[in-house]
């Protein structure tokens, strides 16, 4: 798949979560396998004045690409500028967030409430693809709620603007994150555009991207949190997909290993402060299957270093 004149490898990759698609995360999951990755959503206007907090989160290395910078924002100009820093952090892609259903962005009339506005959408990816040489993709779901479904026409529209490629999360706004995902809004839009479509919502397990990509006809599939604790979803749905047989589940040992060494990352990359603060919400999801999982869980919230953490890990993972 060609998106612009990126190349992916193969169509199975990590869909932007915020507060959860750190660099590390995101170089874990390349190591594992995903062909593309993607920070979580910062806001354009602290990106365009290169506000210290939305640079960190727009740390990226050689090792994670392709790699998308996700942005969100209301006004072209600003949305133009925060794509202009994007590129100068080095991404391969700029990625524009109109989906987001979190109310505080609603009440600015930015992320998921421009799904109600497709013109608007279309201003600002035609605003960005002017600014920029490097593709530009947008992030959109369903439409506003059930009654009205907008995807079609913004991916129309952003075709014409001259995006690269549309991921569509197969749920309404209104919707947010409840209830099941409505595959077939994935497979109208393909239907109706010329560049990639990838999708998103609902992938828990490597045979649901098979599924997803048979039943939708999409180009792509981005795994959002089917993938939280389970960086072995990539490795193992891309063997499905490329024809290959099912590989083996992680053991304990494996989870263990993995999980320390996305921890150790983020203490290194955030410092101990932050990397406390993100600990139990990273290191929960590689745990939840735990015969103990309550008594490790708050044994997370009295380490105070990483080797408090590895010592925790080791007398629970055995």
């Amino acid at each position: 798949m060609l998106i612009g004149r990126v190349s992916i490898a193969h169509p199975v990759g990590l869909a932007p979560m915020e507060e959860h698609t750190s660099l590390p995360f995101r170089l874990l999951c390349k190591q594992f396998g995903a062909s593309f990755v993607c920070t979580e959503r910062i806001d354009a206007a602290d990106v365009a004045k290169r506000d210290k907090r939305a640079l960190k989160l727009l740390s990226t290395t050689p090792g994670e690409r392709p790699a998308a910078g996700q942005i969100s924002g209301a006004d072209p100009a600003v949305m133009a500028e925060a794509a202009r820093v994007v590129v100068e952090q080095g991404f391969s892609i700029v990625d524009l967030n109109f989906e987001c259903p979190i109310k505080r962005l609603h009440n600015r009339g930015e992320g998921g409430a421009l799904m109600a506005d497709p013109p608007a959408i279309g201003r600002i990816v035609a605003a960005v693809v002017k600014a920029v040489d490097i593709p530009v993709t947008l992030k959109i779901r369903s439409g506003p709620d059930a009654e009205r479904e907008t995807a079609v026409e913004i991916a129309q529209l952003a075709e014409q603007a001259g995006a690269g490629a549309v991921d569509v999360h197969a749920r309404s706004v209104a919707q947010a994150y409840v209830g099941g995902p409505d595959w077939s809004v994935i497979r109208r839009v393909k239907e109706a555009v010329s560049f990639p479509v990838l999708g998103s919502g609902g992938i828990r397990e490597p045979g649901d991207v098979v599924r997803f990509l048979q039943e939708t006809g999409a180009d792509g599939v981005a795994i959002g949190r089917g993938c939280l604790g389970n960086p072995w979803i990539f490795q193992q749905a891309r063997s499905l997909v490329l024809g290959g047989s099912t590989m083996a589940a992680p053991t304990h040992n494996d989870r263990a290993r993995v999980l320390l060494q996305l921890v150790e990352s983020e203490f290194e990359f955030y410092g101990n402060y932050l990397a406390l603060k993100r600990l139990p919400r990273v290191s929960c999801y590689f745990a939840k299957f735990l015969p103990e999982f309550a008594a490790f869980r708050d044994a997370v919230q009295s380490v105070r270093n990483f080797q408090d953490f590895k010592r925790l890990v080791r007398s629970h993972f055995v």
